[in-house]
C-alpha cells in the first residue's frame, strides 16, 4: 500500500472510489456535486495505490479561517478496503504534506451520524472541538489536531554515536559550534525530553527533534 500525491490520470479512479463510498451508505450525489468534486480533483490530491489500483482518497486545502491549519475537505476509502488501515494512511499522508507546507494543525468536519469517520478521526488522535453545523439538513462536528513533524530515519553505520555528531549527520546543524549552540539553547529534544549534553551516546531508536524536524537513529546490522 503506497501513500502518494495524485495526478492528473487519478482523478477518474479517485472519482470511483467517492461515488462508491457514497453508494455504500445509500446516497447518490447531484450532478452538481459531481461536477464540484470534480473540480477539486484539481486541486492537492492525495491517494492510496495498491498494487496499481486506487483505494482512497483524501483532499486537503489551507483552512480560511485558521491561520497554519490545513482543512480535510474530503476522505474516502473504496468500500472493500474499509476498516483495512486505508483511512488512517490518507490522514497521515496528508499531516506529513501539510507539514512541509509549513500548516501545524489539522482540521476536519463529519457528521454527527457518521460512527465510522468519528472512529476513525478518534485512532488518529484527532478531538471534538466543540464547533457544530449543520450541513443538508444534517448535523455536521468538528474534529482537530496539532500536527507532529514527519519523522525520519537516519542511519548511523556503526556501533553508536553521540547527539553532537548525529545532530550533524541529520543535517539540523552544519557545524559542532551550531550543534552546540542548538544544544545550550533548549533547541533539542530526545525522547520528548529537552537534552544539552554533546557527547549523549545514542541508541537504535532514538527520537531526535530539532528545527521542526524529528529524526530517528537506524544502526543497520
Amino acid at each position: 500500500m503506497i501513500v502518494r500525491r495524485g495526478t492528473e490520470a487519478d482523478r477518474e479512479a479517485a472519482l470511483q472510489v467517492w461515488r462508491a463510498a457514497l453508494g455504500a451508505r445509500g446516497s447518490r450525489p447531484p450532478a452538481t456535486r459531481v461536477a464540484r468534486v470534480t473540480e477539486k480533483l484539481a486541486q492537492e490530491l492525495l491517494v492510496v495505490a495498491d498494487d496499481g489500483a486506487v483505494v482512497g482518497m483524501a483532499l486537503g486545502e489551507d483552512d480560511r479561517d485558521v491561520e497554519r491549519q490545513v482543512h480535510v475537505s474530503m476522505v474516502f476509502v473504496a468500500p472493500d478496503r474499509w476498516r483495512t488501515g486505508v483511512g488512517s494512511a490518507l490522514l497521515e499522508g496528508l499531516a506529513d504534506e501539510a507539514w512541509g507546507q509549513g500548516m501545524r494543525r489539522l482540521s476536519v468536519w463529519t457528521g454527527v451520524a457518521n460512527a465510522a469517520a468519528r472512529a476513525l478521526y478518534d485512532t488518529c488522535g484527532l478531538l471534538p472541538t466543540g464547533r457544530t453545523s449543520e450541513q443538508a439538513g444534517a448535523e455536521i462536528v468538528e474534529y482537530a489536531g496539532e500536527l507532529e513533524a514527519p519523522v525520519r530515519d537516519v542511519a548511523v553505520f556503526s556501533d553508536g554515536i553521540r547527539l553532537g555528531q548525529f545532530l550533524k549527520l541529520a543535517e539540523l546543524a552544519e557545524t559542532g559550534a551550531q550543534a552546540k549552540e542548538l544544544l545550550s539553547g533548549g533547541g533539542v529534544q530526545v525522547n520528548g525530553e529537552l537534552e544539552s549534553r554533546r557527547g549523549r551516546q545514542l541508541v537504535e531508536g532514538d527520537l531526535v527533534g530539532a528545527r521542526d524536524q524529528a529524526v530517528r537513529v537506524h544502526l543497520p546490522r
